[in-house]
This record gives structure tokens, sequence and C-alpha cells, in this order.
């Protein structure tokens, strides 16, 4: 898929997705709130690279904003939104509240999702990282989506009205704390370079617990609504064809993605009265 193509479909994506989420909240508040999180995605990233030359983006994007693609910032705050989303609805007990239980939740969710974006995108040469690990992907660089959208939950969880700007401060800053101390504390001298068969053994493991719980919530009556879940298969799918094109073939990859799928797939109340009473 030329890159211009798929920038145009992300596009479409990013409006479809918002009109989506509209359909089932306060659409100013939710523009707000996008807003903000696509400046701050923008200060996260573009400081990401900036200081730890960790990784790059490929050559290929059309607009960027310094060392960022223009859209990377624009689908950002998508992903967090929706990962809210998805915490309300698996686990309703856990998201009442607005501490650090249900930022972890928003952040574990949005990791989950980035274990898949990351290795095909990756693989696509969308971006590069300095050192390989899971399917050339650091486990860091999966966990960092999770850290910023930690932050980023802290602030938009708790703060109303104008208070909701310190998520342009709160989400960079805790994503490059938590960086800094997994780094220092772990990933510097542990699960580095090609980690080969064991981290996709140890991903079907994680997903597989991630599948067990989503079933024992729908048990309980919850689950992703339709309403949630459509905007993300949607999402999805764009890298279901950017992986048709770049590894066909790549048992491991298509095992990796299938895993992701089949967790939502779990977790996800396929009932279309409940789609439309969600929108």
């Amino acid at each position: 898929m030329p890159i211009r193509v798929f920038e145009l479909a992300c596009l479409v994506v990013v409006v479809a997705t918002l009109a989506a989420m509209a359909r089932r909240t306060e659409p100013r508040g939710l523009l707000a709130d996008y807003a903000l999180l696509a400046v701050a995605a923008w200060l996260g990233e573009e400081s990401c690279v900036a200081i730890y030359h960790f990784y790059a983006y490929g050559p290929h994007w059309d607009a960027r904003l310094f060392d960022v693609p223009v859209l990377v910032p624009l689908i950002w705050p998508l992903v967090i939104l929706s990962a809210r989303d998805v915490a309300s609805g698996l686990f309703p007990r856990a998201s009442r509240g607005a501490g650090l239980s249900r930022a972890a939740l928003v952040g574990a969710i949005v990791a989950f999702d980035a274990s898949m974006v990351e290795v095909v995108a990756v693989r696509a040469g969308l971006w590069s990282w300095a050192e390989r690990g899971h399917f050339d992907v650091p486990v860091i660089g999966i966990l960092g989506w999770g850290y910023f959208a930690l932050g980023a939950e802290l602030v938009l969880a708790r703060a109303k009205g104008a208070a909701r700007l310190a998520v342009l401060v709160v989400a960079p800053l805790v994503a490059h704390a938590l960086i800094q101390a997994t780094w220092w504390g772990l990933f510097r001298w542990t699960l580095r370079g090609d980690l080969g068969r064991a981290s996709l053994v140890g991903f079907v493991g994680l997903a597989a617990l991630c599948s067990l719980l989503a079933a024992l919530a729908k048990r309980r009556g919850a689950g992703i609504p339709l309403g949630v879940a459509g905007p993300r298969v949607l999402a999805a799918g764009l890298f279901f064809v950017l992986l048709v094109r770049v590894a066909p073939r790549d048992l491991g990859l298509w095992t990796q993605v299938a895993c992701v799928a089949i967790t939502y797939s779990i977790a996800t109340r396929w009932r279309l009265g409940e789609a439309r009473s969600s929108a």
C-alpha cells in the first residue's frame, strides 16, 4: 500500500471514528479532549525521538511537524479515547474511579493495541527501532504507548474544564518518567536483542490470559458494545491490509495479529440492539 494511500485511509478512519464517538458522547467535549491529546501526543512523540534517538519514522511520510508525521498525533487520541471506552465496557467497576487503577487499565489496553500496531507498522517500514526485540520492536517501545495513555488518563478521569489542559504536560512527563524507570530498572539489562520465538510464545500466553479475563467479564454482563468495537475494527482493518501486503506468509506475525483479534472478538457483545443503544 503506497504511503499516500495509507495516509488517506488513516484520515478516513479518523473522521469516521470521531463521528461514531460523537454519537455516544457530547461532541464539543470530545473534540476538546481530542485536540488536547493530539497536541500532547505530538509533544510526547517529538521529545522521545529527539531525546532518545531510539526510533525514527520512515522517509516516505508526506506531512511532518519536525520529526513526527502529522497523522501520528491525529491518530493517537483515538487510540486512547477508544481504550477508555473499552475499559468502561469490560470493567465498569474498575472504571468508575479516577485513580491509578483505572489509568493503569487504560494504559494496559493501549499497550495491548500497540502490540499489534507496532509489529505490523515496523514490518511495513512506517517507522523503525534502533534495536530488535519482539518482531523488531523492543518491548519498551510497545509499553511506551501505554505509559503515555496512563498519564493522559490520570488527567482526563479527574480534571474538569480548563484543568484538562494539564494533559499537555502530565501525559508526556509520565511517559518519560516510566520509560526511564523501566529502562534502567529492567530493559537496559534484559529482554534485549532478537527475542525470537520465546517472545511470541509469551505473547500468546498473555493474549490467552486477556481472553480469559474478557470471557469472565462477559459472564458478569460486561463487554465491549458494538458501537465501540465497530470503529476499532475499521482501524484494525488498515493494519490487516498492510500485513497482507508486506508479510503474507509470516506465520509469526499472523499469529500475533490473530491473538489480538481473537481477544477483542471474545470481549465484544455481538448484539445489534446494544450497538444502537450505545450510539
